[in-house]
């Protein structure tokens, strides 16, 4: 069944949820995926900037034939027509069953938090296990989520993680909100190198204090004092209870990078990966 269609007789609510796009019955389409993909984990700034790309008319709202323009960009030249498409989830969400609604700033605005919410909520939950609470994960769990987005080594991930298990190891601490409003912080860490910049130009380690005022600028929400913590004493490697520039800047501030390179790495069509399973193949055969 896909809830996208009149004949399943789903009605969408009059105030779109975007939480159906998460849905078992929902239907997302090659260009949905494209699109929800390039606004996650982006900073308010750069949704507003998005939403101007795709208004073409600059006139404050998304029609459906804008949304059209976008899919043609995804479309092969023989797969016809996309307003002859079957109408996706993400589509009558946006357009309603007939097409005819627009999208507001807001709307995009809404759909971006709410798409970020549920991911980041999927995210949570993988890292937590049978024993933390249902709220919660371990502060293990945190560091490892927080560690797959950067280029740290193998080596240098198992010893963070093995730092945290040796104070922490009973401990679960984090909720969902704090991990939330990290991730958050992540997303929007160019800016807080650059309110944090003069101290590196100084050759001054952050404080606590200097650390939470910088991620308050930048965020617009407070980090919790735990997770400030747990931060500090995790990659504190001088044991001072200050961050360098080195400790803690230079290993976020690399994700981005690390995910393009993972991205330069997978194969993309048929035959890059049939070429990638003969070679394992054949590796294996001669291991």
């Amino acid at each position: 069944a896909v809830v996208s269609t009149q004949s399943t007789g789903v009605r969408v609510p009059r105030e779109p949820c975007f939480n159906m796009l998460f849905s078992s019955t929902s239907l997302i389409s090659y260009p949905d995926y494209v699109f929800l993909r390039s606004i996650l984990y982006r900073p308010d700034d750069l949704s507003v900037k998005s939403f101007q790309m795709l208004d073409l008319d600059q006139n404050g709202y998304i029609t459906i034939d804008e949304y059209y323009a976008l899919c043609k960009m995804f479309t092969k030249n023989d797969e016809g027509d996309p307003k002859q498409h079957l109408r996706t989830t993400l589509r009558v969400l946006l357009f309603d069953h007939n097409d005819e609604d627009v999208v507001s700033l807001d709307k995009f605005h809404r759909l971006l938090k709410d798409v970020q919410r549920n991911c980041l909520k999927a995210e949570f939950n993988k890292f937590r296990s049978k024993v933390n609470k249902s709220d919660m994960i371990s502060v293990q769990g945190f560091m490892r989520a927080l560690l797959r987005r950067t280029k740290v080594s193998q080596i240098q991930r198992a010893r963070f993680i093995d730092k945290s298990e040796a104070v922490y190891k009973t401990l679960d601490a984090i909720t969902f909100k704090q991990f939330q409003s990290m991730i958050n912080l992540l997303n929007n860490f160019s800016d807080f190198e650059v309110a944090v910049r003069m101290y590196q130009i100084a050759k001054k380690p952050l404080g606590r204090d200097v650390f939470k005022r910088a991620a308050y600028i930048c965020c617009g929400e407070h980090l919790d004092d735990e997770i400030v913590d747990i931060l500090f004493y995790i990659f504190d490697e001088a044991g001072d209870g200050h961050l360098s520039h080195s400790e803690f800047v230079n290993i976020m501030k690399e994700k981005e990078t690390n995910v393009l390179a993972q991205q330069k790495e997978t194969p993309h069509t048929v035959g890059q990966y049939f070429r990638k399973c003969v070679r394992n193949e054949m590796l294996r055969s001669y291991a």
